[in-house]
């Protein structure tokens, strides 16, 4: 019964990641953050189907081009969690790390589609792209480790619950 607080709380972070208001300069995805946690808990199998999910459900509740949060969300599960047994995972240090880079490689997916959608390069275009990602980055990097501690600590109430039956 615990197990069903998973599916509970991507839709929460989904909700609170279309509602809340995001600043200039501090901008996060709570999704992407959530898709990466869960996958270092439970693994890339876990972590691709949570991604693919979530990522399916943000394309049909966002405008954009349909498709791109599904592969990219798909995609961080399942790296996260192939990586979960080849790094010391409760490193803090390692999580900022891996979140940075991951937030910093998917804008610049995103970048490489505005390109081609406006057909072209432009220089504005780029210092948006970039002031945009380096407020993703910083956002994901503090938002990171409380959520990684909730989730563990939810994966060990559920734990909890698994060894009582």
């Amino acid at each position: 019964m615990r197990k069903l607080i998973w599916p509970v709380l991507f839709l929460f972070c989904l909700s609170l990641q279309m509602s809340l208001p995001q600043t200039q300069w501090f901008k996060f995805d709570l999704p992407l953050l959530l898709i990466y946690c869960y996958a270092m808990l439970r693994g890339a199998v876990a972590g691709g189907i949570a991604g693919f999910i979530t990522g399916l459900l943000q394309d049909i509740l966002t405008g954009g081009v349909f498709g791109f949060h599904i592969l990219t969300r798909t995609a961080v599960g399942y790296y996260a969690g192939y990586t979960k047994e080849k790094v010391f995972k409760d490193s803090m240090f390692y999580n900022i790390i891996a979140v940075g880079a991951i937030t910093l490689v998917l804008r610049c997916c995103y970048f490489i589609l505005q390109i081609i959608m406006a057909k072209g390069f432009s220089v504005l275009l780029f210092e948006l792209a970039l002031e945009e990602a380096l407020a993703y980055c910083l956002g994901n990097i503090i938002f990171v480790i409380p959520l990684y501690l909730l989730t563990e600590k939810m994966q060990k109430w559920i734990e909890l619950d698994d060894g009582l039956h």
